[in-house]
């Protein structure tokens, strides 16, 4: 059952950057780099815990031509992917979706840690 405002839900062609048949990319609005691309199934589910087996098969697939993507576009040094899930972690829409973040050399002062960076003080190591 798709929620009557849900964002993602219903995509315009001209938002999608990438697709297969379960999954799709699309810029995203608010960006956290230049070539930021959000991946979602089709099917509204709220994480990635509850995709199907194959709706997570067609999304890493779909990281990989999301990568194409965005290199023949921009030119990233590196990437960072990764889900937020539930509330506590930072999830807004409630539809299942993977960030795909391009980084660049320079685009932070300290950028050990990654992903370890969103809880203040872990990325430190």
């Amino acid at each position: 059952m798709e929620p009557v405002k849900c964002p993602f839900c219903k995509p315009f062609a001209d938002d999608i950057a990438a697709k297969n048949e379960l999954c799709y990319a699309r810029w995203d609005r608010f960006p956290a780099s230049k070539g930021h691309l959000l991946l979602m199934p089709y099917r509204h589910t709220p994480t990635l815990f509850t995709m199907t087996v194959e709706e997570k098969l067609a999304m890493f697939a779909l990281i990989d031509e999301c990568k194409q993507v965005i290199e023949e576009n921009f030119t990233p040094a590196g990437y960072n992917i990764g889900f937020n899930t539930g509330v506590a972690a930072g999830q807004t829409v409630m539809h299942c979706h993977c960030h795909m973040i391009p980084r660049y050399i320079g685009d932070v002062k300290k950028p050990r840690g990654g992903i370890r960076g969103v809880v203040m003080g872990k990325n430190g190591y």
